[in-house]
């Protein structure tokens, strides 16, 4: 059945389109994009979206998916239902899972379960270090060649630092963007909120905004040292 998306905003970055218009799609693809567009047929579905944005699919780089392991929390099925709800048609899906997204054998399985599922795109994040431990790095090498789009720890930052420029290395060699947790956990310890007044009168353990910056310096730094891209 063909629809017709009429009056919205239609924004195309690749284009750079911004306009009031109409949308076409016959079948699964757009056929025309215009002002005051006819319906093809008495059949053809209209939505009016005035007052609304029409655009290519979004992509979240940054999602956690839960699956394998954490199956009550979130499945790849619900994960995916919800991302394209919001009009995300991909995600990229963090590596804290369980077992660990470290080597080959999750990757393929999570491009696997996503193809059954369908709905959204899905593009796995592997695991810098082996378990996220930050002592051992994972494979990332066949995690590129099973699909992996880039590396990350997530929420776990590489305190190591001779780790991490063997990461940046690797990921230099394999093409394969790093993801960083900015942190330093000797001084952000167990802080809840940010360091300061409000802290201190609360009586509550702070986090200084140099916990991230010292990270965030080190790691520019091995970024350039390696031409890796971070």
């Amino acid at each position: 059945m063909d629809l017709l998306i009429r009056g919205g905003r239609v924004i195309d970055p690749a284009s750079g389109t911004d306009d009031r218009l109409d949308v076409l799609i016959a079948g699964d693809r757009i056929s025309q994009v215009g002002r005051d567009l006819a319906r093809q047929s008495p059949d053809t579905r209209i939505i009016e979206a005035s007052g609304l944005v029409v655009c290519p699919g979004l992509i979240d780089l940054h999602t956690h998916l839960r699956e394998p392991g954490y199956e009550h929390k979130e499945t790849l099925e619900t994960g995916l239902e919800a991302a394209v709800a919001g009009g995300f048609t991909a995600v990229a899906c963090m590596p804290n899972t369980d077992p660990v997204n470290d080597n080959p054998a999750i990757t393929h399985y999570l491009v696997s379960r996503a193809r059954q599922v369908g709905k959204a795109r899905l593009f796995p994040v592997g695991a810098i270090t082996k378990g996220l431990e930050g002592t051992q790095l994972a494979e990332i090498g066949e995690q590129r060649k099973a699909g992996t789009v880039a590396i990350s720890d997530d929420g776990r930052s590489v305190m190591n630092s001779q780790v991490m420029r063997r990461a940046l290395e690797y990921a230099r060699i394999f093409d394969i963007p790093v993801i960083s947790h900015c942190e330093d956990r000797n001084l952000s310890g167990d802080g809840v909120m940010h360091e300061g007044l409000v802290a201190t009168e609360l009586g509550l353990k702070g986090w200084p905004a140099a916990a991230e910056e010292v990270m965030v310096s080190r790691d520019l730094a091995l970024a350039e040292l390696t031409g890796s891209r971070l």
